[in-house]
């Protein structure tokens, strides 16, 4: 397609995902070209000037790409989290709106306990990827340190990007390594989203979930295997009258409650509902 109007690329472009399977493509559409453009969205159904050729073409390979299954947030380079934008690129898990529901449900309590010790609060966010939980902790409680653990350097990377572009550099470290490992504990608080879907899930995935690390998806047999993990080190991470916030699948909410219950180190455990209600991860008290 030569030189030609924004609305005539975003009908083609539209044209493309739908013929392969792709439903309510039409944001993603105006997302990908504005961005190539340097316009917002709305800008491109008034803008009179064809898009030149060079980035007509550009912007069509990516409409390839993206009905290939590659994530619109890989496309785009960044990612959305609590309003703010954070980089991602291939190989670094995505950010997800549901995580914002379990971040929140973390402050509500951390706030509280900076309150009440009239201290700086020392955080820890297991398993960091983009950096967004880290980065969204520092900014809601503007004293605290976070401490971002990762075993991915591609991931580890991202997040130090992240990082400097929040400008958080003095009060969130980096560590890489594979969870609490590294660590020796002390913390007010932990917030992780491990990977959490049965391994025999993970191959039935939508093809777009499918092209993100399998290290973040698969939670092996039962979808527990790291979550038990975190659960084991939990307590000689995180202090006494601390906190700790995890994210899971909706079918492994149960039983991490039910783990949680059952354990000496557990004063109170309550699940953590999204805003259509559904299980989503589970929020721990430390006696």
């Amino acid at each position: 397609m030569a030189t030609a109007s924004a609305q005539r690329i975003i009908q083609e472009g539209i044209a493309r995902l739908q013929a392969v399977g792709m439903g309510h493509v039409r944001h993603e559409v105006e997302w990908l070209l504005s961005r190539l453009v340097g316009a917002r969205p709305l800008e491109l159904y008034l803008r009179d000037a064809p898009i030149p050729t060079p980035t007509v073409e550009r912007f069509f390979s990516q409409i390839d790409a993206r009905a290939a299954g590659i994530p619109l947030q890989y496309l785009l380079g960044e990612a959305e989290f609590f309003g703010e934008r954070f980089a991602v690129s291939p190989g670094v898990f995505i950010p997800r709106p549901e995580t914002e529901v379990i971040v929140d449900a973390a402050l509500g309590f951390l706030r509280e306990r900076e309150r009440r010790l009239g201290r700086p609060l020392q955080l820890l966010d297991l398993g960091t990827g983009t950096g967004c939980i880290a980065v969204t902790l520092a900014r809601a409680l503007p004293t605290c340190v976070v401490v971002g653990v990762e075993v991915s350097w591609v991931a580890l990377r991202a997040a130090r990007q992240n990082v400097h572009r929040h400008g958080l550099s003095a009060r969130i470290r980096l560590v890489q390594g594979r969870w609490g490992a590294p660590l020796r504990g002390g913390f007010d608080g932990l917030i992780a989203n491990p990977p959490s879907v049965p391994s025999g899930q993970v191959d039935h995935l939508p093809l777009d979930v499918r092209r993100e690390p399998r290290v973040s998806l698969d939670g092996g047999p039962d979808g527990m295997r790291e979550l038990a993990s975190l659960m084991e080190q939990a307590p000689r991470l995180v202090r006494g009258g601390g906190v700790v916030a995890f994210e899971c699948g909706e079918d492994e909410v149960s039983e991490l409650v039910r783990a949680a219950s059952a354990a000496s180190w557990v004063e109170a455990v309550a699940p953590i509902r999204d805003l259509s209600n559904r299980p989503r991860g589970a929020l721990i008290h430390l006696r």
